[in-house]
């Protein structure tokens, strides 16, 4: 097997290019109203900067998340660097996204041309990332599934690669998926122990046993500061995710809502793929000398099975498929020509959603201005005490007024696993509020000025 293989086409190297510009400008356009997970992982790694402990004190809840927080930790030291480079602002923000979509795509080229493919199979499927709604969720908006799908995709990067330092490599990289998201980790762990073993043969090669303590050693070294970090605060692990993951993510829910008419209309993005995927499994069972992509595609799916249902959690198994397409493409076979179909369409759906990304990007610029909502509130805030806000205000209010005191106001639908972090000091009934009324000309002047808003 070539390791090393040619440098990638040079039409792959001008879309990679191309696909930088364009996720860097969405990042630098970053609204300045954002929401999202983005911001509990940068309240996380603004406070680790700070004090030298991640908490996030926008919510003081009763699990100790204002003391220690324990989100998972890959995507908020991703934030943490880049806070640390770039500053409070919209781009720091937003790179880690950034960083994470290209390594998506590139890392997907590399295991697919590990794996037999061709180099232009292999950088159509690359392209195709950047269609796939499950892979595109997961890291545009700093979300735990982006970290899992490149740390388990370096992993797998590694394993034809012989020696020691390779298989620590390998396991300090399952052992980083493995924090990148709790819930998914026992079964990329499970993919990748059955990978190194040779137990799923993935590649015509496999990794000798003989380098098995190299893979454990990086697998402490990874896994070695977190448990640290636990033993330094056991009760607030416990409380926010033993208890809280115990409670509320072995639902079964796509189990449960098969036959759910609705539950289904509001995943139609991810349809395709999904389709997609339950067509790849049975081509492999069906083709010899594929089975084993079959196993290591339906474990990291399972948790798309067993908790509730999000199209994330599917991204890495959908990566897979993209490698395994374009092997199928580039050998002989009954399914080469519909793999070759396959990956045309997702490469042309991928330069179309970078076209759209793009132009919505240039044509809100003037109303994207990460800078421009604090001194439009200013005139608002002066009453003393806490602030009490959606999330959507936070980059406003750490960069402007960093002093104050900020209350995370959780949205009254907020699902159980996510309203155990509300504020304490917003469910006291004495809490009082003070209002500020703003004039509608006023009103309508600030949005005009950040229509993102």
């Amino acid at each position: 097997m070539n390791l090393s293989p040619a440098r990638p086409p040079l039409w792959l190297l001008i879309a990679w290019g191309i696909a930088a510009l364009v996720l860097v400008l969405r990042a630098g356009l970053y609204p300045a109203a954002m929401t999202g997970d983005e911001i509990w992982f940068t309240e996380s790694a603004y406070q680790f900067l700070a004090t030298g402990t991640p908490k996030r004190l926008i919510h003081p809840d009763l699990v100790g998340s204002a003391t220690a927080d324990f989100l998972p930790p890959v995507i908020m030291l991703l934030q943490a660097a880049s806070l640390a480079v770039f500053g409070v602002s919209a781009q720091a923000v937003g790179l880690p996204s950034v960083v994470l979509m290209l390594l998506a795509s590139t890392l997907v080229y590399t295991v697919a041309r590990r794996a037999g493919a061709g180099p232009t199979a292999a950088g159509l499927a690359a392209l195709s990332v950047f269609a796939a709604q499950t892979i595109l969720r997961g890291a545009l908006y700093v979300r735990y599934e982006g970290a899992v799908l490149a740390a388990f995709f370096g992993f797998l990067a590694l394993v034809p690669v012989p020696g020691t330092l390779a298989a620590v490599g390998r396991g300090a990289l399952v052992g980083i998926a493995g924090l990148a998201y709790y819930p998914t980790a026992p079964f990329v762990g499970l993919a990748a122990l059955l990978i190194e073993t040779g137990a799923l043969r993935v590649f015509p090669t496999r990794p000798s046993l003989r380098t098995l303590p190299g893979t454990a050693l990086g697998f402490l070294i990874a896994a070695a500061p977190f448990l640290l970090y636990v033993g330094r605060y056991p009760q607030e692990f416990a409380a926010q995710i033993l208890s809280n993951g115990a409670q509320n993510y072995g639902t079964a829910e796509l189990l449960h809502r098969f036959a759910d008419a609705a539950f289904w209309q509001g995943q139609r993005e991810t349809l395709p793929e999904i389709l997609a995927l339950i067509l790849g499994l049975v081509g492999t069972l069906l083709l010899p000398g594929k089975r084993a992509w079959a196993g290591a595609i339906a474990l990291v799916a399972l948790p798309a099975l067993i908790f509730p249902f999000n199209p994330r959690l599917l991204g890495v198994a959908v990566a897979l498929l993209l490698c395994l397409i374009a092997v199928w493409a580039s050998q002989p076979g009954p399914l080469k020509r519909l793999a070759h179909l396959g990956l045309a369409a997702g490469s042309l759906g991928g330069a179309a959603l970078l076209a759209l990304m793009g132009t919505v990007g240039l044509l809100q610029a003037d109303g994207r201005d990460g800078a421009a909502l604090g001194p439009l509130l200013k005139p608002y805030l002066t009453a003393p005490g806490p602030i009490a806000a959606d999330q959507r205000a936070w980059l406003a209010l750490r960069r402007d007024f960093p002093e104050r005191e900020f209350l995370h106001a959780l949205p009254s639908w907020a699902p159980p696993q996510v309203s155990v972090f509300e504020p304490a000091a917003l469910r006291d009934p004495d809490f009082r509020v003070t209002y500020a009324l703003v004039q509608t000309e006023i009103a309508e002047a600030t949005l005009a000025r950040a229509p993102a808003l």
